[in-house]
């Protein structure tokens, strides 16, 4: 995600302290962005795909119908990284695979504004 979210248009990377620390930042709002990873079981897959995957119409619609629990460790991760006004929301699933290690199973998603909003209620 992270080639992604660099080639946003409305992201920038700024250094701050110096130049010793860098810090991703909305740059329609100014607000600076956090990075989250989110466990979920194997069951929230559809319910995530559908969000991520989802139209402007059936958003609302598919965040108001999400009932999964964050779990400490699960086979599910949400990358998440949010704006701290939360007019930016960027999400990709990821799947524990064979490798012992977690793949990517859905696109980068990127919500902005109100459509950011909405999404931000499941996080």
């Amino acid at each position: 995600m992270a080639e992604a979210l660099l080639s946003n248009n409305n992201l920038s990377v700024q250094s701050t302290l110096l130049g010793l620390k860098k810090r991703l930042v909305y740059v329609p709002t100014g607000s600076p962005v956090k990075v989250l990873r989110l466990n979920y079981h194997s069951d929230a897959i559809a319910p995530l795909q559908r969000i991520i995957e989802c139209e402007d119409k059936g958003l609302a619609a598919a965040v108001k119908a999400f009932r999964a629990k964050q779990q400490a460790v699960g086979n599910v991760e949400l990358d998440v990284c949010i704006s701290q006004d939360k007019n930016f929301v960027a999400l990709q699933l990821l799947q524990f695979g064979d490798e012992y290690a977690y793949h990517p199973i859905s696109s980068s998603a990127f919500f902005e504004g109100e459509q950011a909003q909405l999404v931000a209620q499941i996080l």
